[in-house]
C-alpha cells in the first residue's frame, strides 16, 4: 500500500476525531459490551420478557465466560448500512466484506472463510428464534439494518446461550417493539452516489396489554460497478400481547423481495486498474465460452416470507421460552454457464424450547438452562441453462430435504461471589437428503456429535472480568456445500469438527473500556471453497481440508478523553478501535504444508473518533486499515494488496426530533479489493477471483422521530 496514502488516512482520521457531535451519544463502541455513562439523561423504555432492553442484554453478556459484543441501533443510524456486515464492522473479531450490494460475507474466527452467497459457520437468530436455515446456511440479506434495535454477538462456543456450537458462534438480532422503540413514528429518506435512494418508515404503539411495531424499507441503486444495481423492498413487524402477569406472546412477520445484479469478479490487475467494470467474457483462444455477467444477466433474486412466534411463560421458579416459525424462500439466481440459472422454492418449519432458572445453592449468580431446537425444510431445486439471461432447458431437478436437531444445556455454578464455573454441552444431529428427479444424483448424509464446554468467569475487581473456556465445535455441511447449489452432483463431505481454547478480559476503568480475547481452534475437516474452472465458467465447490488451525487476538478499546470537562459543556469525545489478528493455516497438509488459509486478511484495524455537541451536531471519522490483503489461493502464490480507507460522517439537529446527516465513504478514493474467491493455485490458473471495493461515495439524508 502507498505510504503517502496511509499517512494521509491516519492524519485525516485523527483530525476528524477532534472535530465536531449528535442527537444521542452512543453508549459505547460497537461490539464492546461495557457500560458507559451518557451525557444525556433519558427515560429508558422498559423491556418485556420477549424483548429485553439493551441494558438487560448487556448484563446477560457479562455473565458469559468468553468474548461477546453488543451493537445498538444508534451505532449505525447515521451511516448508509445496507447489511449486518456494515453493522458489525466495529466489533472485534468480526471480519465483514462486500461481494455485492446488500450482500456481505461475515466471518468470526475464520468461520465460513469464503463461503459463497449461502453462508456457513454462524448461527443467526431473530429475537431468539433461528433464521439460519435447517439446511445449514444463512442468508444475511434476510435482515434489514433499519429494523434492528440491537444485536448480541456470541463469538465461538459462547453461542451456546442459544444452542450454537459452530466455530463462528451466534448473532441474535433483537427487533424494536411498541414498548422499546425509540419513537412512535420514525421517518428516514436518504440518497447519494450511483443514483441511490433509500426510504424507511416505522410506526409503533401500545395500548394496555398489547403493543405493536412495523417498519418498511425500500432501496434502489445503480451500484458502483457496471451491472450491479439493486432493487429491494423489506418489511418487518411484530405484535405483542401480555396474556397475564406470567405470560407474554409476540408474533413476527417478515416479507422481503431482494433483487440485485451481479458484476462478477476480475483478475487482480483488472480489478485495480478498472474497478467499476463488470466481469469479462471467458475465452478459449478466439472462442467465447462464457459471455460473462452482463451478457448473461447474472443476478440474485430472493423473496422471503416468514412468520414466527416467541412466547415467554413464568412457570414459578423458572422461565419457559417457546418459539415457532414458518418460512418460504423463492430464489432465482443466474450465474455462469456452468452453474446456469438456479431456481429454488423452499418451505421450512421449526420450533424451539428453552427452560431456565436459578439454582437454590452456591452463590447468588448460580443458574441453569436446558433447551432444544428442531427445524425441517423441503426444497424443490432446479437448474436451467443460462441463455443470455433467459431460462433455457431444464438441466437438473432434485428434492432437497434437511432437518436439524439441537439439544443443549448449561449451568452457572457460583463457587464464590466472584468466581463462576460454567459447564454445558450440546448434542447436534443433522440430516441432508437429495432425491434425484432429473439428471441429478441421489445422496444422503447424517451427521451428529456431542460438544462439551467448560469455562470460568472471575470478577477480578469492580467492572473488571477475566474469563477462559474450552469447547468443542461441530458443523455439518449444508445442502449448498454438498451440491454446489445444484451445479454438481451430490458429493459426500465430512462434518467440520474442532476444539477451541479461549482466555480474555473485559472491563471499564475511568474513561477506558476494553474487551480482549485470545483463542486457538484446532480443526479437522474444515470446509474450504475452491473456484473450479469449467468449459462454461467458474463454479465454487466445497471440500474438506485435513487438519487446520485458527488462532488470533480480538481487541476492542473505547477511550473518553476529557470526559468530565466535556460533559460539563454538553459534549463528548469518543476514540474507539477494534483490532483483529487472524492466524489461520494448514497443519502439516500433504499438499499445502503449513500454508496460510486463503480468504481473510491477517490484520484488520478499524478506528473511529467521534465528537458530539448535545442536541446540535456531531462529526466522526472512521479508518479501516488492512496492511496486507488475504491470500487468494491455498498455495499462497497471489494475494490482494493492503489498503486504508477513511469515512467521514456528520449530522446536525434541525429541530427537536429532526436530523440532517451525511457521510463520505472512501474519502480518498482508494482502489482496493473487498472480496476474494479462493482457489487452489492461482499461479497455475490465473482466474478472475477479485471483487473491487467501492470508490468514493457521498450519501446524505433526513430522519425524523415523533
Amino acid at each position: 500500500m502507498n505510504a503517502a496514502i496511509l499517512r494521509r488516512s491516519l492524519l485525516s482520521a485523527t483530525m476528524l476525531a477532534v472535530s465536531a457531535g449528535a442527537f444521542h451519544a452512543p453508549l459505547h463502541a460497537q461490539g464492546i459490551g461495557q457500560r458507559q455513562d451518557e451525557i444525556i439523561v433519558t427515560a429508558a423504555a422498559p423491556g418485556t420478557p420477549t424483548a429485553p432492553t439493551p441494558e438487560a442484554a448487556r448484563k446477560e453478556l457479562e455473565r458469559v465466560p468468553g468474548a461477546t459484543g453488543l451493537v445498538e441501533d444508534e451505532g449505525f443510524a447515521d451511516i448508509f448500512a445496507q447489511s449486518i456486515g456494515d453493522v458489525l464492522e466495529l466489533t472485534p473479531g468480526v471480519f465483514a466484506d462486500t461481494s455485492a450490494q446488500r450482500e456481505s460475507r461475515i466471518s468470526i474466527r475464520g468461520s465460513g472463510l469464503n463461503s459463497s452467497f449461502e453462508r456457513r459457520g454462524l448461527t443467526v437468530l431473530r429475537d431468539g428464534v433461528p433464521i439460519s436455515r435447517a439446511s445449514g446456511a444463512t442468508e444475511f440479506q434476510e435482515v434489514d439494518p433499519l429494523t434492528i434495535r440491537y444485536m448480541e454477538v456470541f463469538k465461538g462456543a459462547n453461542g451456546l446461550r442459544y444452542g450454537a456450537a459452530s466455530l463462528g458462534g451466534a448473532v441474535n438480532i433483537v427487533s424494536p417493539t411498541g414498548r422499546t422503540a425509540r419513537a412512535p413514528i420514525a421517518l428516514r429518506a436518504e440518497g447519494g452516489s450511483f443514483s441511490t435512494f433509500r426510504g424507511n418508515a416505522s410506526v409503533s404503539g401500545k395500548s394496555g396489554d398489547v403493543d405493536y411495531w412495523g417498519g418498511i424499507t425500500g432501496l434502489t441503486s445503480d451500484g458502483y460497478r457496471e451491472h450491479s444495481d439493486v432493487r429491494s423492498l423489506y418489511g418487518h413487524a411484530n405484535l405483542g400481547w401480555r396474556v397475564s402477569d406470567r405470560v407474554e406472546t409476540r408474533f413476527y412477520v417478515t416479507a422481503l423481495s431482494d433483487n440485485f445484479e451481479l458484476a462478477g469478479s476480475l483478475r487482480l490487475a483488472d480489478a485495480l486498474a478498472n474497478p467499476r467494470a463488470a466481469g469479462r467474457p471467458v475465452r478459449a483462444g478466439p472462442v467465447v465460452i462464457d459471455p460473462g455477467p452482463v451478457a448473461d444477466d447474472w443476478d440474485r433474486n430472493l423473496d422471503v416470507y416468514r412468520v414466527s412466534n416467541l412466547t415467554v411463560i413464568d412457570v414459578g421458579g423458572a422461565t419457559l421460552d417457546l418459539g415457532a416459525w414458518y418460512a418460504r424462500r423463492n430464489l432465482d439466481h443466474a450465474i455462469t454457464r456452468l452453474a446456469g440459472i438456479i431456481a429454488q422454492g423452499e418451505d421450512e418449519v421449526g420450533g424451539s424450547v428453552r427452560l431456565s432458572g436459578s439454582l437454590p445453592f452456591l452463590a447468588a449468580q448460580s443458574r441453569w438452562q436446558l433447551g432444544a431446537i428442531y427445524a425441517t425444510s423441503s426444497n424443490d431445486a432446479k437448474t436451467f441453462a443460462n441463455n443470455f439471461g433467459q431460462r433455457g432447458a431444464l438441466r437438473t431437478r432434485s428434492d432437497q430435504d434437511a432437518d436439524t436437531l439441537t439439544v443443549y444445556g448449561e449451568a452457572d455454578l457460583g463457587l464464590t461471589d466472584e468466581v463462576t464455573l460454567v459447564a454445558g454441552g450440546q448434542f447436534a444431529r443433522a440430516t441432508r437428503d437429495v432425491t434425484a428427479v432429473l439428471n441429478a444424483v441421489t445422496g444422503r448424509g447424517v451427521y451428529s456429535q456431542f460438544n462439551p464446554r467448560i469455562g470460568l468467569l472471575v470478577d477480578a475487581a469492580p467492572d473488571v472480568q477475566v474469563f477462559g473456556n474450552i469447547s468443542r465445535s461441530f458443523e455439518p455441511p449444508s445442502l449448498a456445500d454438498l451440491t454446489s447449489g445444484g451445479a454438481f452432483p451430490f458429493a459426500p463431505l465430512a462434518p467440520q469438527r474442532g476444539t477451541t481454547f479461549e482466555i480474555g478480559t473485559r472491563g471499564q476503568k475511568g474513561i477506558v473500556s476494553w474487551d480482549i480475547a485470545l483463542y486457538r481452534a484446532e480443526l479437522e475437516n474444515e470446509f474450504l471453497d475452491l473456484a473450479v474452472p469449467g468449459a462454461r465458467g467458474l463454479v465454487t465447490v466445497t471440500s474438506n481440508a485435513g487438519r487446520t488451525m485458527h488462532q488470533g487476538l480480538e481487541f476492542g478499546l473505547d477511550v473518553r478523553p476529557f470526559k468530565a470537562a466535556l460533559e460539563a459543556r454538553g459534549q463528548s469525545l469518543r476514540l474507539s478501535a477494534a483490532y483483529t489478528f487472524n492466524d489461520f493455516r494448514f497443519d502439516g497438509d500433504a499438499v499445502y504444508g503449513d500454508n496460510r488459509l486463503a480468504g481473510v486478511p491477517r490484520h484488520v484495524l478499524i478506528a473511529e473518533g467521534r465528537f458530539d455537541q448535545l442536541e446540535r451536531f456531531y462529526l466522526s471519522g472512521t479508518l479501516r486499515w488492512i496492511p496486507q490483503g488475504p491470500w487468494a489461493d491455498y498455495a499462497n502464490t497471489e494475494r490482494a494488496p493492503g489498503y486504508a480507507t477513511v469515512q467521514v460522517t456528520a449530522g446536525v439537529s434541525l429541530a427537536k426530533g429532526i436530523e440532517l446527516f451525511g457521510s463520505v465513504e472512501n474519502l480518498f478514493d482508494e482502489r482496493f479489493i473487498s472480496n476474494v474467491t479462493t482457489n487452489a493455485n492461482q499461479r497455475l490458473t490465473n482466474e478472475a477471483l477479485y471483487t473491487p471495493g467501492q470508490g468514493r461515495a457521498f450519501f446524505g439524508g433526513l430522519r425524523a422521530a415523533f
